[in-house]
């Protein structure tokens, strides 16, 4: 152990020496597969730790998501399909390449400026021709509750507002609480509520195209 502080490449060399022959059995052993659901788990605490507002559990948390990405980086550089310098150059060449108001000639003034060209650069990168194609390219892999508010933002910034039903809920706790009304009623019908929201998200979408294609001339 140094005295000082540990560099990020640093950390990479650390990493390699677990993955070597002569090093760590259990990190030898791991696979993308194997450790995929670690990713999930250790962002939700990094998040948690944030709503801690305690900056040194910050730190700690984001050097486990960091960790994951490293060692992922090492097992694909052990697979001879990249190393963590291709992770870098990737998400250096995306920022750059999205941010052509700080890198490039472009003139913006507001966040919302900023947000809007980023997404139209995101759909030109992805090829996605429409909105409707952005909104299928929500992640499926995220929670359908956190999908459907991601989709829902996005169409109603495109003039699709989708009027909710009339609630009678006034507080946070009175939310959760018909949220969780909701998610035990599935239970008694045998639904399972993910699947039943991202059923209709689909749904959605299908309007949004109609919506998206009338007001484009299609």
């Amino acid at each position: 152990m140094k005295n000082g502080k540990y560099t990020f490449n640093e950390l990479v060399d650390i990493i390699a020496a677990l993955r070597a022959p002569n090093g760590c059995p259990w990190d030898r052993e791991q696979t993308h597969e194997s450790i995929r659901k670690s990713v999930i788990e250790e962002a939700y605490e990094m998040v948690e730790a944030i709503d801690s507002e305690k900056p040194e559990k910050i730190a700690d948390e984001s050097g486990d998501v960091l960790l994951q990405v490293v060692l992922h980086a090492q097992i694909a550089k052990d697979n001879g399909e990249y190393d963590i310098n291709d992770v870098t150059d990737a998400i250096s060449r995306k920022m750059i390449h999205r941010h052509p108001h700080v890198f490039g000639e472009v003139n913006v003034k507001t966040s919302d400026e900023v947000r809007d060209r980023w997404d139209a650069i995101k759909r030109a990168d992805r090829r996605q021709s429409s909105i409707a194609d952005e909104l299928r390219g929500v992640s499926t892999y995220i929670p359908s509750l956190m999908r459907a508010q991601k989709i829902r933002k996005k169409a109603k910034k495109a003039g699709y507002n989708h009027i909710p039903r009339e609630i009678d809920c006034k507080t946070e706790q009175e939310f959760g609480a018909l949220l969780f009304d909701i998610a035990a009623a599935a239970g008694e019908m045998g639904i399972d509520p993910e699947v039943a929201l991202a059923g209709y998200i689909n749904k959605f979408i299908g309007d949004f195209e109609k919506f998206e294609n009338e007001n484009s001339g299609k």
